[in-house]
């Protein structure tokens, strides 16, 4: 599995979960799953459009909240962007991706779902993330050793994902940051989870992030790290990666 250079990328790849002018679109609801595909069927599902998100708008609005303090004072300035960008990327306003996993057509055994939200990092079967939810774009694919991959999934992915968001929500001086459900941070939220998750589970390689120029906005930020960011996983790209592989 690619999973040690998905994690290593992970760290060092952002993944603003929303951004600005994202436009919201739920038209399909299936909650029994993709009938079309042999269960059990796990699936990546998100309730935004295929078109990259344009991040000029939230990234103006981030220099400005930096902008209110002294250009030497890092530690307020990431305390103000890092709140503002949870804040608004938390919300849900500009999209979500979660995963479901459909054991099996009729739903003897109730469907289990994955993602990450503010406030929580990693969530299991939230109510927010029924197989009822709506959305807009879907891939389903067979798991054909079940028992195997969802065990890779909940003990070897998640984990390391866990672990992945925690020790940076550390690093960024995120409150809640716990070892076994990580941290909900604007670098890593249910884009780059559920990304994440499902090209290293089903060993797809599909485009889930945009370029970005993290070393551009480190020292208005007030955050070294961002030197290493050269990417962002977003909602709108996740569309964008499934409607290119020809999900519906």
């Amino acid at each position: 599995m690619k999973i040690k250079r998905a994690i290593f990328s992970s760290v060092v790849l952002a993944s603003l979960s929303c951004a600005a002018y994202a436009e919201i679109l739920a038209d399909q609801n299936m909650p029994n799953g993709d009938l079309s595909v042999a269960y059990p069927q796990v699936c990546i599902r998100t309730n935004r459009t295929p078109e990259k998100t344009d991040m000029a708008p939230i990234v103006k609005k981030a220099d400005e909240v930096a902008n209110r303090f002294p250009q030497e004072d890092y530690n307020n300035r990431s305390k103000a962007v890092m709140m503002h960008l949870t804040k608004e990327f938390g919300s849900g306003k500009f999209g979500h991706t979660w995963i479901n996993v459909f054991h099996d057509r009729g739903g003897a055994t109730a469907p289990t779902s994955y993602s990450y939200r503010e406030g929580k990092g990693y969530v299991k079967n939230h109510a927010l993330d029924k197989p009822t939810r709506s959305f807009h774009l879907q891939r389903c694919v067979t798991l054909n050793s079940p028992k195997k991959q969802i065990k890779i999934l909940e003990d070897v992915i998640v984990p390391e994902l866990n672990m992945a968001s925690y020790f940076a929500g550390l690093a960024m001086g995120m409150p809640n940051a716990d070892p076994q459900n990580g941290a909900y941070t604007p670098i890593h939220n249910c884009a780059w989870f559920g990304g994440i998750v499902w090209n290293v589970l089903m060993q797809e390689e599909h485009v889930f992030a945009q370029p970005f120029n993290g070393a551009a906005h480190a020292n208005v930020w007030g955050m070294p790290f961002m030197k290493a960011v050269k990417s962002i996983y977003e909602p709108g790209m996740i569309a964008e990666g499934l409607k290119k592989a020809g999900s519906r």
